[in-house]
């Protein structure tokens, strides 16, 4: 799974001991930053049934307020699967973006 983050554009990022790594990915279009999809990768040392475990998160804002979608158990969904219904999570709720691209005149240079 690492490797297929890594190749779907994520990022990871070193967590203090004992916390799970993070991969992120930035979810961008032409207006802006849309959301950020993060997925937590958990080492379970003391469950020899379960070694590992990954939980996929989006937080976005919405006019309901606060939208908060974790999925736990992929281990059977891709992660284009995933991106997907994150994506039409986001979309359903009517959620705004992160950061919205500043708007460029014909008159500006864009820096």
């Amino acid at each position: 799974m690492k490797k297929k983050l890594l190749k779907a554009g994520y990022k990871r990022f070193e967590q203090p001991d004992g916390e799970p790594t993070l991969y992120q990915k930035k979810v961008c279009d032409k207006k802006g930053i849309k959301y950020f999809i993060n997925c937590y990768h958990y080492i379970f040392q003391n469950l020899p049934e379960s070694r590992e475990g990954w939980e996929f998160k989006l937080q976005t804002e919405s006019n309901f307020g606060t939208v908060n979608t974790t999925l736990f158990n992929t281990g059977k969904k891709t992660i284009n699967q995933i991106e997907v219904f994150m994506e039409c999570t986001w979309g359903n709720y009517g959620a705004k973006y992160y950061e919205e691209f500043a708007e460029v005149s014909n008159n500006e240079v864009s820096r």
